[in-house]
């Protein structure tokens, strides 16, 4: 609280001496960015429309020197072309030429006869058939007369005596061997390109002319598969500048002189191959051009292409860069927009928030639990919050900004909050505050109450005084003590031991007395040590063990059970609770260990686990162990082992506990049973069962013989002499044997069985034993339906009482009867009295029947004269 309030007072201060000046300059700071950033993002924005035009300028440069040098490639390529074509051409020409033999034709007549025959038409088939782009092979005589062709035979009437070659060849011994010069074809009328030779005799005469017309059409479809573009065209042109051919196809401008246009004219003056831009004379539309002559023969190629078309993927571009500037300064301007309203709004808030935070330090300063007052290096009072005013009750026209530390502390003394020399208390302040020392004071008021006046000296002088009510705070502080010691009271008082300890150094910093005592320290020798400081290594270490377990629970809660060997009381069986302590961040700060002492408890547990399956009295296996004991043999049974079950019965035990007592009959059956355990080997089992009736098993039994002898052996040790309490007694047993799995694979069954056996033995005199047979069991379920029927007939009236006379022989008369009991059956009829009353004797039943004999005899002997008695056997 207190760090809070110099915290606030230090940016108080700062906030009053240049609140105004700071709130100004957080504008002017505010606005310059905005400005700086609107100006920014115009700038940024110019310089992507500026570079995107640029670029855009650029390209387009770039476009069409691309397409000039696509044109230049195209015009070398087809000048390449054709000059090879007419190079051909000349050599087959050349070749025909020798063929026709002329160096033995002395004349233009004898010319004419040998060269206008069908021999010579093949002949002139063959050597043109070979090129495909050049048309039909003519012969014209001296007089300019077709005499034959490589086309049509019989050769149709044509004259070319009319051409200016034709004349120039007669006329001028000197003239051009060979003529290259477009026409209108004497066949079609069309337009076409013809290559005459001049034919000469061996003695110069001028024989004829051979001629060779190659049709547009051909150089137009060659051209049309060479065209890169829609708006290309190639164009051929003779050096007069006549047009010969053209794609796309201009009917109109074939054979026209365009000698003076641009590039042609470059062409023929400069020579080479040239590239131009220029308007284009055939279709209007702005070109580019690039131009070739071919290297033999006076024949000139054009292509060009539209500026339209050549710059197509630039326009394409060009829409995709403006666009793409377009989408930058769009997303710029949206960011810059973004960006200045929310500066604008920062702006906003952080004026909001100088005005809330002055607000608030006046309300905190007012609303502070403690007293402040703030000097400034001249010990005068810069501010004070009310809580200091009210803590002293002094008046706020005394304290006030201005007044000096000497001053309060006199009006302190003066209203009597204040005991002690003034300028004695002024000037330790003042010195410590010079030292830079803090300084801590508890005072009491004359009220009572405790004040705690914490003095802070501040770096730029002066120093903050923060006074605080404690008087609170103590009491508390004394309720802890208080609640401290009576808690330690009830944990001292605990009887189980408990400590706790820190988790990071595993120091204890509590011990209960229990504690203590097990120990055999002092809690002032545990409190503050480790488990290696006060116990030996190897509990040392178990108890580390065990408390690393207990961290790594998550709940922090583990158990453990374990013998520890005490200095005090000896070796003892300790249960141990660990509880890890959590802080809020889910840390372990603590673990508390509580240790309980349950060894009697153990004791207890055994001698209560003992008593469950051993018996009281003769601290043999009860019934419970004896049957998991025949459970267990029957397993072993399973896998080709014998055993024997034996259901001992001590005859006349009934009697005995009757008439000595039942001490004396307790005591019996203990000797019984130490008698039958030194019978029995390490394997076997003897048990009680109840009463007077004891079972052993005999395990790993060999055969009947070896059973016999170990019954044989029984029944010795019970028929010797008993000394019972002063008494001497002797009995004997009836033994009922059963062997598995021969009687029995099922517990149930097996004892059955020996149970069966038993009471056979004892229905044949008792003091022997018997091996159990089937027939025992249909014996006792015959006596069982016997018990029930006998119930029955009790309740039903199926007894009868048939009266024997008693005759007087020497009067010759009666004079009495002798009542028997009969039974008729509902099924059997009647049944003999030596099947039912033994049955009766041992079930109990015959105490009912006798009762109802009596009873029945009587209320029929009532009627009967006065002199006759009846007899009933009871």
């Amino acid at each position: 609280m207190r760090q809070l309030a110099f915290s606030i007072w230090g940016g108080l201060g700062k906030l009053r001496t240049g609140a105004i000046g700071s709130y100004h300059a957080v504008i002017s700071i505010r606005r310059d960015p905005v400005l700086w950033l609107i100006l920014c993002g115009i700038f940024l924005i110019a310089a992507i429309v500026i570079g995107t035009a640029l670029t855009v300028g650029e390209f387009r440069e770039s476009t069409l020197r691309n397409n000039e040098r696509e044109l230049e490639n195209t015009v070398l390529l087809l000048t390449r072309h054709l000059d090879q074509q007419f190079e051909d051409s000349e050599i087959i020409t050349n070749d025909l030429i020798s063929k026709m033999q002329f160096s033995e034709i002395a004349s233009p007549e004898a010319f004419k006869g040998q060269m206008s025959g069908f021999s010579a038409h093949l002949m002139l088939q063959s050597k043109t058939s070979a090129l495909s782009y050049v048309g039909d092979v003519n012969l014209f005589d001296s007089d300019g007369q077709l005499i034959n062709s490589s086309g049509d035979w019989p050769v149709p009437a044509v004259s070319i005596a009319h051409r200016a070659f034709f004349k120039d060849f007669k006329s001028n011994p000197q003239a051009t061997a060979v003529v290259v010069e477009p026409v209108r074809s004497v066949f079609t009328g069309g337009w076409t390109t013809i290559l005459v030779h001049r034919l000469i005799g061996p003695n110069g005469v001028f024989l004829g002319v051979l001629g060779r017309r190659i049709d547009p059409i051909n150089f137009e479809k060659f051209f049309a598969s060479v065209a890169l573009s829609n708006g290309m065209a190639i164009s051929l042109f003779h050096r007069d500048g006549t047009m010969l051919a053209r794609h796309p196809h201009a009917d109109s401008m074939i054979g026209q002189k365009l000698k003076k246009a641009p590039l042609l004219h470059k062409i023929l003056t400069e020579g080479g191959y040239q590239t131009v831009r220029l308007q284009s004379p055939i279709d209007g539309k702005e070109r580019l051009g690039s131009a070739g002559e071919l290297t033999h023969f006076p024949i000139i190629i054009v292509a060009t292409t539209t500026v339209e078309a050549a710059l197509a993927d630039w326009r394409a571009q060009t829409r995709l860069m403006i666009a793409a500037a377009g989408l930058s300064a769009l997303v710029i301007a949206i960011l810059l927009f973004l960006i200045v309203r929310r500066m604008t709004w920062q702006h906003r808030e952080s004026r909001q928030r100088l005005e809330q935070e002055k607000h608030r330090l006046d309300t905190a300063l007012n609303n502070m639990t403690q007293g402040l007052i703030l000097y400034d290096a001249s010990a005068r009072v810069v501010v004070c919050n009310q809580r200091y005013i009210d803590m002293y009750r002094l008046s706020p026209a005394v304290v006030k900004p201005g007044c000096h530390f000497f001053d309060i502390v006199q009006h302190r003394k003066d209203i009597g909050s204040f005991k002690g020399d003034v300028e004695e208390f002024c000037s330790a302040v003042l010195a410590n505050v010079a030292q830079g020392k803090v300084t801590h004071t508890i005072l009491e008021t004359a009220d009572g109450r405790a004040v705690q006046i914490v003095n802070r000296p501040l770096a730029q002088g002066g120093w903050v005084a923060t006074m605080e009510d404690i008087t609170e705070h103590r009491n508390l502080e004394q309720e802890r003590d208080r609640n401290y010691a009576f808690l330690r009271q009830i944990i001292d008082h605990i009887p189980s031991q408990i400590t706790v300890k820190g988790v990071r150094d595993r120091r204890y910093v509590l011990a209960n007395r229990v504690a203590e005592i097990h120990v055999g320290l002092s809690n002032d020798a545990i409190v503050g040590k480790t488990a290696s400081d006060i116990f030996p290594r190897v509990f040392a270490e178990k108890i580390a063990r065990d408390d690393e377990e207990s961290l790594r629970f998550p709940d922090g809660l583990s158990l453990d059970e374990h013998r520890w060997e005490s200095n005090v009381s000896g070796s003892r069986l300790i249960t141990s609770k660990r509880i890890g302590i959590r802080d809020q961040a889910g840390e372990p700060r603590y673990i508390i260990n509580v240790v309980e002492d349950v060894t009697e408890r153990r004791r207890a547990d055994e001698k209560i686990a003992h008593l469950a399956h051993y018996d009281a009295l003769t601290d043999l296996p009860n019934r419970v162990l004896f049957r998991e004991q025949v459970e267990r043999e029957l397993q072993r049974s399973s896998r080709g082992e014998q055993f024997a079950l034996l259901y001992i019965d001590i005859d006349e035990f009934k009697g005995i506990n009757d008439s000595l007592g039942h001490h004396v009959g307790d005591q019996l059956l203990k000797i019984v049973a130490a008698r039958l355990k030194n019978c029995i080997r390490e394997t076997d089992l003897v048990a009680r069962l109840g009463g007077d009736e004891f079972a052993v098993i005999q395990s790993n039994a060999g055969n009947v013989a070896d059973v016999v002898e170990f019954v044989t052996r029984i029944h010795e040790a019970i028929r010797q002499p008993y000394q019972c309490l002063g008494h001497q007694l002797s009995t004997d047993a009836s033994i009922g044997i059963a062997l598995a799995p021969r009687d029995g694979t099922d517990l149930e069954q097996l004892i059955k069985n020996a149970d069966l056996a038993m009471y056979a033995a004892k229905a044949d005199g008792r003091r022997t034993h018997r091996f159990f047979e089937p027939a025992m069991d249909a014996s006792a379920k015959a006596r069982l339906k016997m018990q029930q029927d006998l119930r029955q007939a009790l309740v039903d009236g199926g007894f009868e009482i048939h009266y024997q006379p008693v005759v007087d022989l020497r009067h010759d008369e009666v004079v009495g009867c002798e009542a028997l009991l009969r039974w008729r059956h509902p099924e059997r009829g009647m049944v003999s009295p030596a099947e039912f009353i033994p049955v009766a004797e041992d079930t109990g039943l015959i105490v009912e029947l006798g009762e109802w004999v009596l009873r029945t005899a009587c209320a029929e002997a009532a009627s009967w004269p006065d002199h006759i008695r009846v007899a009933v056997n009871v």
